[in-house]
């Protein structure tokens, strides 16, 4: 799509994206979902350039100019009138999101769209996403919403009904590895990192190849055996993923990836997958790690999940 970003893959919803803008059907909030790592702020901010770009003929162009003072600023230390909300590994609260109303409630600063990008959306506290509901239903004039998350069950769903919802794929391996080369991976390392990867140029990225091994290793064997584990084996792991904090996000990740391979094969994997993604949406709400993998690894059904809030 442009050379700035080096977008790889995910020509669906791209083209829907592109699709609605060159129409002047460009919707006020969108939500991106797919997994972590693959994509989904590059387009997003890819996105915002567009709306932004000064050149009248680049929404039907569905690119850029890359020459006015616009895509000058989104290419280097930005745009005043392009908004990241990004949380890190805290939740957003509901001051975040009032913080981010105001500045969206000012007149932009050069008489043209405002774009705010919301990473880790799932990462919002429920007043914050009541509170932001507030903004996609009256959203300001010329202001658009992307909110980023891992999956649409982990929103609100008033929220994301709301939202105009694109899914992100996994990328397949080459598409990984042609990032990889992108950052200036050398060619034998961009190719196994790629197939380790899991569809996730971010994760090859984060990690050294030995770490990615074992922690596709180990969630590819609790993926498989976990409904054939005893009791005591499942505790076990629950109490050996919830003490090692550091590892837990790539180890979730993995298991993430392990269960969609299977889904095709095996019904349980899909129910399991659920589970994880409401695991994974308290743990970003700080409950107690140990009980809620206790709730991902022991729990036969949702009876639990409420005890956990």
């Amino acid at each position: 799509m442009t050379e700035t970003l080096s977008i790889v893959g995910h020509e669906r919803p791209i083209r829907v994206l592109l699709r609605a803008m060159a129409s002047g059907r460009t919707a006020h909030a969108y939500l991106f979902w797919g997994p972590d790592g693959c994509g989904k702020e590059r387009v997003a901010r890819y996105a915002a350039q567009l709306l932004l770009c000064k050149d009248s003929g680049a929404l039907k162009r569905g690119a850029p100019c890359e020459h006015c003072d616009s895509c000058a600023k989104m290419r280097g230390e930005g745009h005043p009138d392009m908004h990241l909300l990004a949380p890190g590994d805290k939740v957003i609260s509901v001051e975040d999101v009032r913080k981010l109303q105001e500045t969206l409630s000012f007149q932009s600063f050069e008489r043209g769209r405002k774009i705010a990008i919301i990473r880790d959306s799932f990462r919002m506290s429920r007043e914050g996403a009541n509170a932001l509901l507030k903004t996609v239903e009256e959203p300001p004039p010329e202001t658009h919403l992307f909110l980023l998350a891992h999956h649409r069950s982990q929103l609100l769903p008033t929220l994301v009904s709301r939202c105009q919802p694109l899914r992100f794929d996994p990328l397949t391996d080459g598409e990984v590895e042609e990032v990889l080369l992108l950052k200036g991976v050398e060619a034998d390392d961009a190719k196994v990192l790629a197939s380790l990867s899991g569809g996730s140029a971010g994760m090859a990225m984060a990690h050294d190849m030995e770490s990615l091994i074992k922690a596709r290793d180990e969630a590819d064997s609790v993926a498989k055996n976990l409904r054939v584990m005893s009791p005591a084996e499942r505790l076990e792991l629950s109490e050996r993923w919830s003490k090692d904090k550091e590892s837990l996000p790539l180890r979730l990740d993995c298991l993430e990836r392990s269960l969609r391979r299977m889904q095709a094969d095996d019904p349980d994997a899909l129910d399991t997958m659920g589970r994880l993604f409401t695991v994974s949406a308290l743990i970003e709400r700080n409950v107690n790690l140990q009980l809620a993998l206790d709730a991902l690894f022991l729990l036969e059904d949702d009876g639990g999940w409420e005890e956990l809030v």
